[in-house]
């Protein structure tokens, strides 16, 4: 059965979500050992009350980058508890600011030595693979902006690519790509000098190439490779880097999927490296396996074997 981690960034959010209700229960569980009554969300509003003095509601909002009425009920929580406390703003009189009591100044010096064991933990964690760094980083992006503005652009960029047949004009563009793509993860190979130059004769021998079109530029190719008796190879992939990740590989691998059909193909394979992990994650997400080589590959490079599978119909 699949997990979460399955899907990677397309649910990045339920996945982060899994992982702060995770962190938020063990520290609910330590304070509650501690005799702390209250939960560990309540605590960003008392560390900011305490280092920066009385503060309103609105403030508060926007220094944690929550909603008024959310922040609202959380004090009402603190305010319950007495480790808060209201005062007249003197600015204006309408206006409460919340301060730390002398009961929550007390509770905080009291969990300073807990909240060492809680860094220390964290340390522990992220030892092997930091995440304080990127979520800081990840966070100040998303301020500047939005998820949605980003997600709107990519589904623009996608939808603003052309997806186009070999013509002897992209012979160049085929040979470009593809080598930029091998210079920047391996060494060019006799093999891919001998199939980059000549690419007419994949289209004579039966099969195909592709080419993505984007803003008046070609940014991207696949190639069907006949290799006699049915089979096909999948191969010569290659997007220009400042267009990875708008979903262009996928429209290529796509292309050539149905140019297989189309040529009433028997099996199709390809060839990659197992460094090449987000590659291999597409190749699988489109239906293609994992099997052992039937044969020693062309490629030095070449350590994965994978075989096409149509998925069933749902």
């Amino acid at each position: 059965m699949p997990s979460l981690h399955d899907y990677g960034s397309l649910l990045l959010g339920s996945r982060l979500r899994k992982v702060s209700e995770t962190l938020y229960a063990g520290v609910d569980t330590v304070y509650r050992e501690a005799g702390v009554a209250l939960p560990s969300r309540c605590f960003p509003i008392l560390f900011l009350l305490r280092d920066r003095g009385r503060l309103g509601i609105s403030e508060l909002a926007a220094l944690l980058g929550q909603s008024h009425p959310a922040v609202s009920q959380m004090s009402r929580k603190l305010l319950r508890h007495r480790v808060v406390r209201e005062w007249p703003d003197p600015a204006d009189d309408r206006r409460r600011l919340l301060g730390l009591s002398r009961r929550g100044a007390g509770l905080m010096r009291r969990l300073e030595p807990l909240w060492g064991a809680i860094v220390a933990t964290v340390a522990e964690l992220e030892a092997a693979q930091p995440l304080s760094g990127p979520l800081t980083a990840m966070d100040t992006a998303l301020a500047t902006r939005s998820f949605a503005a980003r997600i709107r652009a990519h589904a623009d960029g996608v939808r603003a690519v052309q997806i186009l047949s070999y013509t002897p004009r992209y012979a160049a563009d085929f040979k470009r790509l593809n080598l930029e793509w091998v210079q920047k993860f391996f060494r060019v190979e006799p093999v891919d000098v001998k199939v980059l130059s000549r690419p007419q004769r994949i289209i004579d021998g039966g099969g195909a190439i592709c080419f993505a079109r984007r803003d008046g530029r070609i940014v991207g190719t696949c190639a069907l490779i006949h290799d006699g008796d049915g089979v096909y190879e999948l191969s010569k992939m290659a997007v220009t880097a400042d267009c990875q990740g708008l979903g262009i590989g996928r429209k290529l691998l796509e292309a050539m999927i149905a140019a297989f059909r189309a040529r009433h193909g028997r099996t199709l394979y390809l060839e990659t490296n197992s460094i090449l992990k987000p590659a291999i994650k597409l190749y699988e997400s489109v239906g293609f396996e994992h099997t052992p080589p039937p044969h020693p590959s062309a490629y030095e490079r070449a350590d994965v074997y994978m075989v096409h599978r149509d998925k069933p119909k749902a």
